[in-house]
């Protein structure tokens, strides 16, 4: 019995050791940051947009600052990202107030592959017109939760696919095309109604 006050000391300096804080940024007005961590060859961010405006998040590269994958980060939704090595996070504030960002960074290579030339991207808005949230499922970017009766913005790779969960199975309602208008506005509500009501 002598050993248990130390036996619970210990598992509560584990459980606080792995217990993350966030970090916290307040972007001004129009403000770009960058986020470059050179020493961890490749790191896995997730990011919390705690204001009432979209937050632009991106990739690129450090040799060139080409975009390498891109959306915007609804108000109230969060996401995770893989930065791979030779890549630094981007975070930017497009609109006359401030944004509250929280994130947490993990540690490791997200992938091994080597940055190439820019993939062919396509630019466009997937929109929210319920009143439900939509939890999308975009592979090896982003899991994003639309809020509401909002729009995002994303710049995908062609051939990216857009899936959403249904019943513990991945539907697809979107293959990315060079056929999207750049800037189109994407109803998901009209996406999901046709995947789930494919016509005969």
């Amino acid at each position: 019995m002598k050993h248990f006050p130390i036996l619970l000391l210990f598992f509560a300096l584990m459980a606080h050791a792995q217990k993350q804080e966030r970090n916290v940024l307040l972007l001004s007005p129009k403000q770009v940051v960058q986020l470059d961590y050179p020493n961890y060859k490749g790191f896995v961010v997730k990011i919390w947009n705690k204001s009432k405006f979209d937050l632009g998040v991106s990739a690129r590269l450090d040799k060139n600052d080409s975009l390498q994958k891109g959306f915007g980060l609804s108000k109230g939704a969060n996401a995770t990202l893989a930065i791979e090595e030779e890549m630094y996070l981007q975070l930017e504030n497009r609109f006359l107030a401030p944004i509250k960002v929280e994130y947490i960074l993990f540690k490791g290579k997200p992938g091994k592959k080597k940055p190439g030339p820019p993939t062919p991207q396509r630019g466009f808005y997937l929109v929210n017109t319920t009143a439900q949230s939509i939890p999308l499922k975009i592979p090896g970017i982003m899991n994003p939760n639309l809020s509401p009766f909002s729009k995002s913005g994303v710049d995908l790779p062609i051939g990216q696919k857009i899936l959403l969960n249904v019943k513990g199975k991945d539907l697809l309602l979107l293959t990315v095309t060079d056929t999207i208008p750049k800037g189109a506005r994407i109803n998901v509500a009209d996406l999901i109604d046709k995947a789930l009501n494919p016509e005969e």
